[in-house]
């Protein structure tokens, strides 16, 4: 006896009919995800060709990077102060001349006589001078920053490097350049200081000439009249 065919019940007839719909669910949601993830941006980073690179943040804004590597000339500036002290000997001869009578009146007596005054001047002279020197170095930076676009990130990458490699030259050049500066602003100062206390001791020798002269004379007047009245007082 064969068995009997029956007619499937409602549960399996609403379980056959709902596997095709639940499929189709699945594939939606599947699409709908991908579509959203994409819309988020999932962008892959890159470079402009130069060595830099790109990433983007939450905001919109992209990052770069740059390097330089240039050649500089540093300047530097030195202010020194030199004095000097310029001595100078000078002296004055005169000749006197004096006479004395002897005691029995029988003549006369007549002596001459010479002296010297000398003296020293020194005149001090001091003299600021300013001078400024070059030396060239090389100087190596990179630096990275963000920006609305590329181009502008670019820029201000570019510059930061810029100011790094510009600071590495000053660093290396810099005490160079100061000291050629130094010795050039004393060299200079020197030969002024020296050209002003020789100018000084000029106008002193002029001033003071005259005076030492008219000291030596009396001097001289003094030894010839004071010799004269010995020998008289003896003759």
């Amino acid at each position: 006896m064969e068995p009997e065919d029956r007619e499937p019940g409602l549960g399996s007839r609403l379980r056959a009919a709902g596997r095709p719909s639940i499929g189709l669910a699945f594939i939606a949601v599947g699409v709908i995800i991908a579509v959203v993830a994409i819309a988020v941006g999932g962008g892959v980073p890159g470079g402009d060709g130069d060595g830099g690179s790109s990433s983007g943040n939450a905001e919109g804004s992209v990052e770069e990077c740059r390097t330089v590597d240039r050649r500089f000339t540093v300047r530097r500036s030195a202010r020194v102060t030199v004095s000097f002290t310029d001595r100078r000997p000078i002296s004055a001869t005169a000749r006197g001349t004096a006479t004395a009578v002897l005691p029995d009146g029988s003549g006369e007596i007549t002596v001459t006589a010479t002296a010297s005054r000398g003296a020293t001047l020194a005149a001090r002279a001091s003299v600021p001078k300013t001078a400024s020197a070059t030396a060239p170095a090389r100087g190596r930076g990179r630096a990275c920053a963000f920006g609305q676009t590329p181009a502008e990130a670019a820029a201000k990458a570019r510059a930061g490097a810029l100011a790094r490699a510009r600071r590495m030259a000053e660093r290396r050049a810099g005490p160079i350049a100061a000291a050629q500066a130094k010795e050039l602003a004393t060299a200079r100062a020197r030969e002024d200081a020296e050209r002003r206390a020789r100018e000084r001791v000029d106008r002193a020798a002029r001033e003071r000439a005259p005076e030492l002269e008219a000291e030596a004379q009396r001097a001289a007047d003094r030894s010839a009249q004071a010799e004269a009245d010995r020998r008289a007082a003896n003759g």
